[in-house]
């Protein structure tokens, strides 16, 4: 259940999660009467005990949504994949929504198919001017293998052009396979040096499994538009001068997200190779 819940957990942790797990368990198998194996067992199981317990505990803290302290803006920037740009004329992009639903002006850089090292020339086009900038990118990196490593270089680049003065930048954090908790080590590594504030990825896990609320899996229907701009809105409003987004449409979305999650909606990686 650990694994598959894919905590970002560094890898050192990880071996003496996998040593005290196999001495606790290789003392029960050999021999319950040798009084050393019982205190190695004893003592392994006290270790692994309170392993789980800070885990668990360090875990539950980044599951919180984020308090902004900002000054009050006028405008919202996005820098993102097709999850912000959306497929094709006929689906609303959530960044429109948001828009029109809240009255906020938002500018959307996003592009289709963006991986971090796109959002590098995006953040070419953020001006001094902009102060909240909102980054939805990295699935694309995710899903066509682009190493962890590489990942957190152009991050850590992409971090370091848009922090200025002044500047607000919140970034979605990742979901996550078992395989590539590197990415979320590197995000919240990367977000704590540059003071970015993230949004954990169980909201974003939430509006992708709720119902109707992608056309493919992963990509976002009208519906689920309107539930990322319902999520945006619940975290940026406070710092947005002019947003007034309606408080009904956020108690919709929480509801749904409540009663309503359908399997196999999340990374479906036999149909899809990129977030085009």
């Amino acid at each position: 259940m650990a694994i598959m819940a894919s905590p970002p957990v560094d890898w050192r942790v990880e071996v003496i999660f996998a040593v005290i797990f196999l001495s606790w368990s290789f003392a029960g198998k050999i021999s319950r009467s040798s009084r050393g194996l019982r205190v190695v067992r004893f003592g392994s199981a006290t270790a692994l005990t309170a392993l789980l317990i800070v885990l668990f505990a360090s875990e539950f803290l980044n599951r919180r949504m984020p308090t902004i302290p900002a000054a009050p803006t006028d405008h919202l920037v996005v820098i993102g994949d097709s999850i912000s740009a959306g497929i094709g004329r006929r689906t609303l992009a959530w960044p429109t929504v948001l828009q029109q639903q809240s009255e906020v002006r938002v500018q959307n850089l996003s592009l289709p198919g963006a991986g971090v090292a796109d959002a590098l020339t995006m953040s070419g086009r953020v001006g001094r001017q902009d102060l909240l900038v909102l980054i939805e990118i990295g699935g694309n990196d995710l899903l066509s293998g682009v190493s962890s490593a590489e990942f957190a270089r152009n991050l850590d680049l992409l971090l370091s052009r848009l922090v200025t003065p002044g500047r607000t930048l919140v970034m979605f954090e990742l979901p996550l396979l078992p395989h590539k908790t590197g990415y979320g080590i590197a995000q919240r590594r990367l977000s704590a040096r540059y003071g970015v504030f993230l949004i954990p990825k169980h909201y974003f896990t939430d509006v992708l499994a709720s119902a109707d609320a992608t056309s493919d899996g992963l990509h976002l229907s009208d519906t689920g538009a309107f539930k990322m701009a319902a999520l945006v809105a619940r975290v940026l409003c406070p710092v947005l001068k002019t947003c007034d987004y309606p408080k009904q449409a956020w108690n919709s979305v929480q509801l749904s997200q409540r009663s309503s999650t359908r399997p196999g909606a999340l990374f479906p990686l036999r149909r899809l190779s990129r977030l085009r």
